[in-house]
């Protein structure tokens, strides 16, 4: 159930990789399917620094920290991704979602800016935690009951 609420949220438009069957499924979801915002390009990624993040600064930007480099492939714009992730909410460490993993082309805009940017430039079996700001995850609207408007998010990701 909790990868079903991450798949709604972070899908925008049904994904190219899909099968025919999970394709229809997807278009028959009501109105949680959210767009996520522009993203800038995934080049120009200005990372704050982890340990600074602040979540009371209205311009903090996306923070990451590696704490496994892989050894794969890079992930790069255009190249399909796959990433196990758990996200947790900033304020209070509460877990909103986890998966094993999700498919998605870098740079579609099929997840939210702060995944697109802070999965870029990952090997193939590393790890990372995302520190995420509203700006750059669901914003001023939130997403359902689970995430609260103005949210700051975590996100430890491993590509697979």
């Amino acid at each position: 159930m909790m990868a079903r609420f991450l798949l709604l949220i972070l899908f925008t438009t049904t994904s190219a990789f899909a099968p025919a069957r999970q394709q229809q499924r997807q278009q028959q979801q009501p109105s949680m399917l959210v767009k996520p915002q522009a993203a800038p390009s995934l080049l120009s990624l200005n990372s704050a620094s982890f340990d600074d993040y602040s979540q009371t600064e209205p311009d903090q930007d996306l923070a990451y920290q590696d704490t496994v480099v892989g050894t794969g492939d890079v992930a790069e714009e255009g190249k399909v991704v796959t990433v196990a992730y758990k996200g947790t909410l900033m304020s209070n460490g509460k877990k909103f979602d986890e998966g094993p993993g999700i498919s998605f082309r870098l740079g579609s805009r099929k997840v939210i800016p702060g995944w697109e940017q802070g999965i870029a430039g990952m090997k193939v079996g590393g790890k990372r935690v995302l520190r995420i700001p509203p700006q750059l995850a669901y914003g001023e609207r939130g997403a359902g009951e689970k995430i609260p408007p103005g949210a700051h998010i975590v996100f430890e990701c491993e590509l697979k």
